[in-house]
């Protein structure tokens, strides 16, 4: 009998070939990315997979991988090889359309357990509940600025599989999930603090710290519970958040530094579980899509950040407002995110360089890269929150998907949808 691992590379092997080899050990179909410079077709319904893409067959020879594999590792960057990137003008797929979680507030940042087939969605937990220990019902205020949060567990159709609830630990801006057997452990932010800011944001806050902890359905977990494992990544960080990269086992951090700016980190997974921070692979400063020369100001202004996501040597960020969103520019109120059009863009960046890959276009292209996308343009409120790796097969995990979080619905009765990009295109 030929077991799977003996069929297909496991993880590590795929980290041992590289990015081009690891890709057709897989035996993963990469679009040429020609969609790229098309005229975008990411719309509101589903579409189909895209076709008469080529294989890719461009693995190295076996003793020119035996070589790089006998040879030292580089140090930082050097170690993050060349790697497949989401096309990101690739159709948009409706896989979860209006979902209800646990608690029915707006969804922030949602993960994939690609081994077992579960989501984990994290959202500010609503006003009005009593939970273990308190002695009244907490105001929709106090909550949020406590940093208290609903972790819920989906299948993936979107059916609520069970949840917890995480007291002190932030505003869910993004979650990584690492599958343990047949379950999962959570990396989220921890140890809130107010988020002194202009509204909406005034009554907010943001973790400090990274908290790593297994799912216990029912669970009512305190960020002061003395079995909670808490890292801080970059000495004197804050705001720090992160994702885990499914494909070559890796964690990314989103961190702010001591002198204010906002970056990123990657580091080995096996390395960060244990605590050990002190060789990155990548640190970059995190680039702005409105920064981009030509950016549309007057039309899309300066969309949030709403989230991220690292697959090999490309990071993924999402930005974008709810439907009516407002923004002062040049002495006028502008609507900047008018309802059935957004402004919903996302992009990608070179982990080893820092700069947008492919580079955006002179003048602008709002379908290259920041990308817009109008996925999910119908739901009546919508708002872009947070990006997930999807694996759909764990025996080709070279073969990837990223999903698209958008929060529908009222007030008081919101949901989630879930769009994909599948398009991959092959390292150069």
């Amino acid at each position: 009998m030929i077991r799977n691992s003996e069929r297909h590379p496991s993880r590590r092997a795929l980290l041992a070939l590289g990015g081009a080899g690891a890709l057709s050990a897989a035996a993963v179909p990469l679009a040429t990315g020609a969609a790229a410079a098309a005229t975008s077709r990411t719309t509101d319904t589903a579409a189909p997979r895209p076709t008469g893409a080529a294989p890719f067959r461009t693995a190295a020879p076996a003793a020119s991988r035996a070589a790089a594999a006998a040879a030292p590792p580089a140090p930082g960057s050097a170690l993050l090889v060349d790697s497949p990137r989401l096309d990101l003008n690739s159709p948009a797929e409706n896989w979860i359309r209006e979902k209800a979680t646990k608690d029915l507030t707006i969804i922030q940042s949602f993960g994939y357990d690609n081994a077992n087939g579960h989501l984990y969605l994290l959202q500010v937990t609503p006003g009005g509940l009593r939970l273990d220990g308190e002695s009244a019902p907490v105001s929709a205020v106090d909550r949020s600025v406590h940093g208290d949060l609903t972790l819920t567990k989906w299948d993936l159709s979107g059916e609520v599989l069970g949840h917890m609830y995480l007291r002190g630990f932030g505003h869910g801006m993004n979650i990584g999930v690492e599958p343990v057997g047949g379950s999962a452990y959570l990396w989220t932010e921890v140890d809130a603090v107010p988020l002194h800011a202009a509204p909406p944001n005034e009554n907010s806050s943001r973790g400090t710290r990274l908290a790593r902890f297994p799912f216990t359905d029912g669970k009512v977990l305190d960020s002061t519970d003395p079995g909670l494992t808490k890292h801080t990544p970059v000495p004197g960080s804050t705001t720090n958040t992160a994702t885990v990269d499914p494909v070559y086992g890796r964690l990314a951090v989103r961190y702010v530094d001591k002198d204010g700016r906002t970056k990123y980190q990657v580091h080995d997974l096996d390395l960060a579980r244990l605590g050990i921070w002190s060789t990155p692979l990548a640190t970059i400063d995190e680039p702005k899509p409105h920064a981009v020369p030509g950016w549309p100001l007057s039309t899309y202004g300066t969309p949030y950040f709403q989230g991220y996501a690292v697959v090999g040597r490309y990071l993924y960020m999402l930005h974008g407002n709810a439907y009516g969103d407002t923004q002062e520019i040049n002495g006028e109120t502008v609507v900047i995110s008018r309802p059935g059009v957004g402004n919903t863009f996302l992009s990608a960046v070179d982990l080893t360089t820092g700069a947008f890959a492919p580079a955006p276009r002179s003048p602008f292209n709002a379908h290259v890269n920041p990308c817009y996308t109008a996925a999910a343009n119908s739901l009546i409120h919508r708002e872009p929150e947070g990006l997930g790796v999807r694996v759909p097969d764990p025996a080709r995990p070279g073969v990837f998907s990223i999903g698209i979080g958008f929060a529908g619905g009222e007030k008081g009765e919101r949901t989630a949808t879930i769009y994909g990009k599948s398009g991959l295109i092959a390292p150069s």
